[in-house]
This record gives structure tokens, sequence and C-alpha cells, in this order.
């Protein structure tokens, strides 16, 4: 065809290439789109872990995420798991503290103090008026871990164990505790991990306690959030919080699920808690310690039960333990964890000791015991 100035004009395509080449820029269009949003929330992930507070990562189309409104969902989500402990006693009347939902027929994880002693016990559960009646499963006052039972309810909302192995120093973690409580819930960072505390025994107020294994965070814990959930920015429980006494003034720490979920597990199948046994009394060698002394990092044996295991084997005082079979013993796996959590009663193993300076093994049979308070 030409026009009047002479030009040829360009042939018009065909109806079918015309659909192609629309069909291919659509295509290109949705690729680009696809690739935005892919970004967008590629970028919201790594801004997100990488916990610079506060963070916002604005992914376009008015859609907004911030790790603050990634804590509220947290806290949000795992409150109708977080019931009331009330307890009874003669001498103070009603005290409360804080448990969590583990199965949903009704057990409850709590800290061994809130319900030491009380000669009532019962659970107000999150959402209802009336407290139910509960009783304690077992315990074990080493680790403050104690598990109820509450009769004759099903589908309660339960929270599920996390991997404390994964925390990292600078992490954000949320604490939530009873509703009627001062601290419903809070929000803090990890500060420090695998630290050996000793407060006063909180059963036994004429002892001591040590716990090898904790999380240090700048959550405030008081009495009535004792005994409840801390949980990582995925909903999941990664330790227990406790209120404890040290010198004098009250402290809050947090005991890692790594110490009582095969406790807890033990109590919810078998009904009791059997623990392997060494028959040693130990003090644990961090990494610290070991890096100031000139020492290794396990277990020092600072005393021996008369004709137990370890005795029989021939462990002695000052031996350092260091592994249990293949199993290292150091700051996130302290000797106790790793017998409840790794061996049975019964079950014979090689003890790799650290002894003057010297590497030697021995072989020891593992007793068996239940956690005593005191």
């Amino acid at each position: 065809m030409i026009d009047p100035e002479g030009a040829e004009s360009p042939p018009e395509a065909p109806a079918g290439n015309r659909r192609t080449g629309a069909t291919v820029a659509l295509v290109v269009i949705a690729a680009i789109v696809s690739g935005a949003v892919s970004a967008g929330v590629t970028l919201a992930v790594l801004r997100f872990q990488s916990r610079t507070n506060p963070q916002t990562v604005d992914l376009g189309s008015n859609v907004r995420i911030t790790e603050d409104s990634a804590i509220i969902q947290v806290a949000t989500k795992a409150s109708p798991a977080v019931a009331t402990i009330v307890t009874n006693d003669s001498a103070s009347g009603p005290r409360l503290g804080s448990g969590f939902v583990t199965t949903s027929d009704g057990y409850l994880v709590t800290n061994a103090h809130v319900v030491a002693n009380a000669s009532g016990l019962s659970v107000l559960f999150a959402g209802e008026s009336a407290r139910r009646d509960a009783r304690l499963v077992d315990s074990d006052c080493r680790t403050d871990l104690a598990v109820l039972k509450v009769d004759g309810v099903a589908n309660l909302p339960t929270l599920a164990f996390g991997d404390p192995a994964a925390l990292k120093i600078g992490e954000s973690v949320v604490a939530v505790g009873t509703p009627l409580g001062l601290r419903a819930a809070g929000r803090g960072i990890i500060s420090s991990l695998h630290q050996p505390i000793t407060v006063s025994d909180p059963v036994v107020p004429s002892g001591s306690l040590t716990i090898a294994d904790t999380i240090q965070t700048d959550v405030q814990t008081d009495s009535r959030s004792s005994g409840g959930p801390l949980l990582n920015v995925a909903g999941q429980v990664v330790g227990v919080n406790v209120e404890a006494d040290s010198d004098g003034q009250p402290v809050g720490f947090t005991i890692s699920t790594a110490d009582v979920r095969s406790e807890v597990e033990q109590i919810i199948r078998d009904g009791s808690l059997v623990v392997p046994d060494l028959g040693v009394e130990t003090l644990q060698v961090t990494s610290a310690d070991a890096a100031l002394r000139g020492v290794p990092v396990g277990s020092l044996v600072s005393a021996l039960v008369a004709k137990g295991p370890a005795e029989a084997a021939g462990v002695k005082t000052g031996d350092v333990i260091t592994a249990v079979d293949e199993v290292k013993i150091d700051d996130a796996h302290p000797l106790g964890q790793v017998l409840a959590s790794s061996f049975r009663p019964g079950q014979r193993v090689s003890l790799t000791l650290s002894r003057q300076g010297s590497s030697t093994q021995v072989q020891a049979t593992l007793g068996r015991q239940h956690p005593s308070c005191g």
C-alpha cells in the first residue's frame, strides 16, 4: 500500500502474530512483577533476620512488615495457651504463677517452686472465669520443672517446643506470663547463652541451686510470670522463665528447654520421672573458666556417693568429666542434661576424664534415681 506522500506503509501484522506478541508482553510483565515481589519478600526476610531494631520493610501495595508486629503476633498467638497457676498454703494464702499447656488434654509445664508445698492447686485457663482443679504429676527440683495435669479437658490450645540450639546472642524473644500478672508479655534480647547461675533454692530455702544452662535476657520476670514460656520469633518454646533470689535480691532467668524437654516428655508418657545417675556432685567448668584456669571444659567432680556408679568405676574427686561415650560435656551440654537426654538407667557407658593433666577413660554402669530436693 502506498500513501499520498509516496512512502510505503509497513505491512500489517497478521492477527495471530499480534496475539503472540501480546502474550509475550504479558509474560514479561508478569515475570517482572513476580521478580519484584520475590525480591521484596527476600529483602523482608533478610532484614527481619538481621534484627536491627526497629525494622520496617516496605513491600509496596501498602504492605508493611515490622519486627514489632511479628513480636505482637507471637505474644497474641501464645497467650491462649498460657495459664494462671493458683496455689494455696497455710502460711501465705493464695499465690499466683504461670504455666503453659503442652498437650491438648491438659498437661501443663511450670516451675517446681511455683507449686511446691501447696495445699491446694488449681489452674485458670485463658478466656475462662472459673478455676479448674489440677494435680502435680511429677517435678524436678534441680531444673525447677513441674508438670501438672487438669483432667476432663480437651482441644486446649498448646505451645510446641523449639530448638534452643539455634538461638543467637542479640536475637529477639518473647516472654509470656499470666494475664493476671504485672507483665503478661515482654519482648527481650538474648544477652548470653549457656551461663550457669546459682540462686537460693526456691524449694528448699536453706539450700542453693545451680542451673548449668540458662538463657539471659533483658525481660523482667516476677513471681507471677515465673513458670511461663520464653518463645522465639516462630512462637516456639525455647525456655521456661524463672524468678528466684540471689544474695537477697530477686533475679530472673530462663532455663533452656534442652534441659527439661526430655523430662517433660517422660513425665507425660510414664507418669513419673526417673533419670540416669552417676552418683557424683559436680561443678560446671565453662569455656570461660577453662580459658582462665587452663583446665578442660566439662564437669568437675566435687564429691562422690559412696559405692555409687562413679566411685565403683574409679572416678576420683578433682577429675573433670569431659565426655560420656561420644557426647562431649560443654557449655551447651552440661552433664545432667546429657545423661537425661541421651542415656538411660542401667546403661554401661564410657566416661572420659581429665585427671592431673592427663586423659583417661573408665567404664561405669548408670544408676537410677528420682531427682530429689535439697
